[in-house]
């Protein structure tokens, strides 16, 4: 896409006119004015929730937010070789000062610039990151900012306004859908009441009782918004769910289980410390996300998280524990759970997950980096034979102080493991990376025909402290989970 950019915009000559009286307007100026027009509808296009271009393909809207970040650079690229011919232009004639006090293109042009540069600055990863509070204040004012003086600059221009049209009605329809979603689902403004209670490692559960018409399937997120909490009632939170619905046609039990950080969930923390419990009334709009395929279609499974990304694998643990209970017929031959955590406290509230997954016959292997006491899982007898009486007796768990070798786990399940491999995986930038790395290796061995297994999947989420705007454009925000 970038090479094919600045093939439009640099390949066509002359990029000024030989002859002032050609024309004022250098001509790779214009034309890179109107490919950032262009760019802007599919930009938004790839950021809403409610996502068309998702819609299209098959392909969940956190996964399409690179697209979205790409796009937003690519415009602020083309803009910039849009502004500064014109003004190397105008400085050479001697007009820039009365082009500047008698017009509105040049002054609305910097005035759009000006808050399109702090965006993507502000934008940028480690920046975001470090400064979130002061980013997410201040992005959506400086984003409305950004499109009311290019609104102004375009003047309605040729056909410019149509693109505008395009993007405000591919955003508009996106939030319409999606808020009335959200009223129905969340009992049209009633809300549903949510349990709150504290877990060890500074984290927190949330229980929401919904009813039977909302469903989710396993690894897929809801946004939650908590009444009752002042100002954080106008922001919302992106929350994986624990649990997997019911399938007796009652109400649903959503777990929600998250790791206390800043803003809105420090304030839900704060707010029941010490008590046992507290009752909430929360809006739910989902739900989002998950596997495009279940993992339960593949020979060998692994479910790999680092930290409060256990919520993630666990869904998926759960949903596969289930129809092993209900003897629905999976390919899944091998299963293997593994957890990195910090401290053995944050196994505490899983233990019986942990439990019954062994039980049936997947392998449970613990890390734990910083807590050196030793962590033993419940033991407990079973007559399952899920995965085979071989699977059976080779089922085990195993607690290890440091950290997992990544690495080593996938290239050795692709050394030895049959048929198809899965991995589905949640946790920290550095986890993944490791875990991304390693796949691609395994992938190009595939291809080149090397390797046991013959297919290798990976899916996976990046849980990030993101927080939506009540009523605001989600094009705004960048969202990460």
């Amino acid at each position: 896409m970038w090479t094919f950019l600045m093939g439009l915009t640099l390949s066509v000559r002359p990029y000024y006119w030989p002859d002032p009286l050609m024309g004022h307007s250098p001509p790779i100026a214009t034309r890179s004015g109107w490919i950032s027009i262009g760019i802007m509808p599919f930009m938004i296009a790839f950021s809403t929730k409610i996502n068309w271009v998702g819609l299209l393909t098959d392909t969940s809207h956190e996964k399409l937010q690179v697209f979205h970040r790409w796009t937003a650079l690519f415009m602020y690229i083309t803009s910039l070789v849009h502004t500064f011919p014109y003004i190397i232009d105008r400085i050479r004639d001697g007009t820039m000062e009365i082009n500047w006090s008698t017009g509105t293109f040049y002054w609305t042009g910097v005035a759009a610039l000006i808050p399109q540069t702090w965006l993507i600055f502000m934008s940028w990863g480690p920046i975001r990151n470090r400064y979130y509070e002061f980013f997410k204040k201040l992005h959506l004012l400086a984003a409305v900012v950004f499109m009311a003086f290019l609104f102004i600059h375009v003047n309605g221009m040729l056909n410019s306004w149509d693109y505008f049209a395009a993007t405000f009605a591919l955003y508009f329809l996106s939030f319409l859908v999606r808020n009335l979603k959200a009223l129905y689902n969340s009992s049209f403004g009633l809300g549903h009441p949510a349990s709150l209670q504290t877990l060890p490692d500074n984290m927190l559960k949330a229980n929401i009782t919904t009813p039977s018409r909302i469903k989710w399937a396993a690894g897929q997120h809801f946004i939650i918004r908590f009444l009752g909490l002042g100002a954080h009632t106008f922001s919302s939170h992106p929350f994986t769910v624990a649990s997997i619905p019911a399938t007796d046609g009652g109400k649903n039990d959503l777990e929600l289980i998250f790791a206390v950080r800043e803003g809105i969930t420090k304030r839900l923390r704060d707010t029941i410390e010490g008590k046992p419990s507290k009752v909430f009334r929360v809006w739910v709009d989902g739900p989002y996300g998950g596997p495009p395929v279940s993992v339960s279609r593949y020979d060998h499974v692994y479910l790999m998280a680092g930290g409060s990304g256990v919520t993630f694998t666990l869904s998926l643990l759960r949903d596969l524990v289930r129809r092993m209970s209900n003897e629905e017929k999976i390919r899944c031959r091998h299963i293997e759970f593994i957890l990195a955590v910090k401290s053995t406290d944050t196994l505490s509230w899983m233990d019986d997950d942990l439990v019954v997954a062994r039980n049936h016959g997947i392998i449970i292997r613990l890390y734990v980096t910083q807590d050196p006491r030793a962590y033993d899982l419940k033991t407990g007898g079973s007559d399952v034979e899920s995965l085979g009486d071989k699977s059976k007796e080779a089922a085990s768990h195993t607690t290890s102080l440091g950290r997992p070798n990544i690495p080593a786990i996938v290239h050795q399940a692709c050394r030895t493991e049959i048929g198809s491999i899965a991995i589905a995986a949640c946790g920290p930038e550095s986890f993944l990376y490791d875990l991304r790395t390693a796949v691609a290796d395994c992938q190009l061995a595939i291809a080149d025909g090397y390797g046991t297994c013959n297919d290798l999947y990976l899916h996976t989420e990046t849980y990030k402290y993101v927080v939506y705007p009540f009523l605001s454009p989600s094009w705004l925000m960048y969202a990460n989970l």
